[in-house]
């Protein structure tokens, strides 16, 4: 085991450490994204909450239009219906005031 550079600790695993619980790399086997801030809350590519990740096993992110919780799976948000990715092509939505997706043009309204 390596130390942790943010805790100092030999509990550094491959993805975050279990001592402080700082995050290195995105558990999401699709994503993998090395995440530069280990405090970071989420994952900055697939907004996979860490908190939630790490003590219960639950693949949450939050909208950012209204901010509850979703299941990372799900493309769009139960409550108020933001598009997280066009539901055609699977591109991600960057911003809440869009009505059509960038690649493809498929309304989102």
């Amino acid at each position: 085991m390596e130390k942790c550079p943010v805790c100092k600790e030999l509990k550094k695993g491959k993805f975050w450490c279990s001592g402080c619980g700082a995050v290195f790399t995105c558990p999401v086997p699709a994503c993998g994204a090395e995440i530069r801030k280990p405090q970071d809350p989420s994952c900055p590519r697939c907004g996979l909450l860490f908190a939630d990740y790490i003590q219960g096993r639950k693949m949450y992110r939050q909208c950012p239009k209204c901010r509850k919780k979703q299941g990372l799976s799900e493309s769009q948000c139960k409550f108020c219906k933001y598009w997280f990715m066009c539901p055609t092509c699977g591109h991600k939505v960057p911003s809440t005031s869009m009505l059509t997706c960038p690649r493809c043009a498929t309304r989102l309204g």
